[in-house]
Formats: structure tokens, C-alpha cells, sequence
């Protein structure tokens, strides 16, 4: 009997699985732990609607300005607004107003309670999405995207049109 040589032998195709257990495991993992951010989206956001949101339009060496939106919670349960972000300014909080004698000062607040089945309006001379260091001046009719984030780390984007500010909206208003 011959033996075969190397290159006399049948050759069969090698099959090896493509993944392997573990390769599988990790996979399944990153992709669980990967998609968890998109979920999060979900929560209260999903029980937002958003009416009447406009971005105030500053002279152009102004370097802030600030929105203004009715956030109404359509379900049955409280909702947390946390803060916001955009990308027009480097930095974005929610402010309210405190009267100091006849003048109206602004602070930052940690948050707007919307009771359920309520609205919470962020309005002139109340609560309000304040946007600190405009990357560039804001003109009047462009859409300004403000990501609104709430408690449970769900958040809603409102485009609001930059509208040119009202004669008078804010007497004795110091920032």
C-alpha cells in the first residue's frame, strides 16, 4: 500500500462555525448595552408635547438669549424637566425669576415639576430654557434645536424659529 502524499489527499473544505459561543455572548452583549441610550429615550419624554416655542432674537453682540415653550405632560403620572442642551450655546440651564424690590433677577433651578395631565409654560418673566455664550448671532426665522432632558433621563427635541424681541416684554428686567 502507498501512502498518500500531501498534495495527493482529498481535500475537503475546513467549516468552522463563524462565531463562536463567546464571540456570540459579546456580541449580544454590546449590542444590549449599546442600544440601553436609544431606550432611555423613552420614559417621560414620551408623554411631552411641546406649544409655542420660539427663541427670543438678541442685538447681535448680545451673548446670551433664552427660549420660551408651554411643556405640557400628557399623562397620568408627574414629570421632572431637568435641564436642556443645544448646540447654538455653550452652555444652557433652566432659569426662573425672583422679584429683588422692582427688578427681576434671574437664577438657576435645578428643574420644573409638571404635575400629570398638566402644563408648565416657560415664559417672559418666569421659568425659562436660558441658552449662556450664543456660539453666533441668532436671526430671526432659523430653527433652533433644544434637546429637553428629563429625570428619568428621557429627552425630547423641539426645534423653536428665533423670533425678534417684543417692544416692552420685559420692563426692569436685569440679567
Amino acid at each position: 500500500m502507498t501512502a498518500l502524499t500531501r498534495s495527493d489527499r482529498p481535500r475537503h473544505k475546513e467549516t468552522r462555525p463563524m462565531l463562536s459561543k463567546n464571540t456570540l455572548h459579546l456580541a449580544i452583549a454590546f449590542l444590549t448595552t449599546s442600544l440601553a441610550p436609544l431606550t432611555l429615550a423613552a420614559g417621560m419624554a414620551d408623554g411631552v408635547a411641546i406649544e409655542d416655542a420660539y427663541v427670543r432674537q438678541m442685538p447681535p453682540a448680545a451673548p446670551n438669549s433664552a427660549a420660551f415653550l408651554t411643556v405640557i405632560n400628557t399623562t397620568a403620572t408627574p414629570i421632572r424637566l431637568t435641564g436642556a442642551r443645544s448646540e447654538v450655546a455653550n452652555t444652557v440651564e433652566l432659569h426662573d425669576h425672583i422679584r429683588d424690590g422692582d427688578i427681576l433677577r434671574m437664577r438657576r433651578i435645578d428643574g420644573v415639576d409638571i404635575p400629570a395631565g398638566s402644563r408648565a409654560a416657560l415664559a417672559p418673566g418666569g421659568k425659562h430654557v436660558m441658552l449662556i455664550g450664543l456660539k453666533q448671532p441668532l436671526k430671526a426665522g432659523a430653527m433652533v434645536p433644544l434637546l429637553l432632558q428629563f429625570s428619568d433621563g428621557s429627552e425630547y427635541t423641539v426645534h423653536a424659529p428665533v423670533t425678534p424681541i417684543r417692544a416692552a416684554a420685559m420692563p426692569g428686567m436685569k440679567h
